[in-house]
């Protein structure tokens, strides 16, 4: 099954005298995944400074959230850390599950 994604005609025009069709095809494919790769690298950079800050995994940080053992649970900074943290986890879950599936189609 394929798809459509549509782009510009002149940004199109231009790739195409470029890099001919086919390759087009492939390096579109690869930037994808590429884009894909360098986005997952962000958040487990951000995640690691979470841990860093933090001293814990999430799952960790999540248990003592929940157990009311965090001082200052609801100020600005530790609910929006918990809140962006959490936010990082599910992507990067996502992110990796997609990605898995991805590269088992390029092979």
């Amino acid at each position: 099954m394929t798809n459509t994604l549509e782009i510009d005609r002149n940004i199109y025009n231009a790739l195409i005298e470029s890099f001919g069709e086919n390759t087009l095809r492939e390096k579109i494919d690869d930037i994808l995944l590429s884009a894909m790769e360098s986005l997952l690298e962000k958040y487990t950079r951000k995640i690691l400074e979470l841990e860093e800050r933090h001293g814990v995994s999430f799952k960790e940080f999540e248990k003592i959230w929940d157990e009311g053992k965090i001082d200052n649970k609801h100020s600005h900074e530790i609910e929006g850390d918990f809140i962006d943290w959490e936010m990082l986890e599910m992507e990067k879950k996502e992110l990796l599950s997609a990605l898995s599936r991805l590269k088992g189609f390029k092979k």
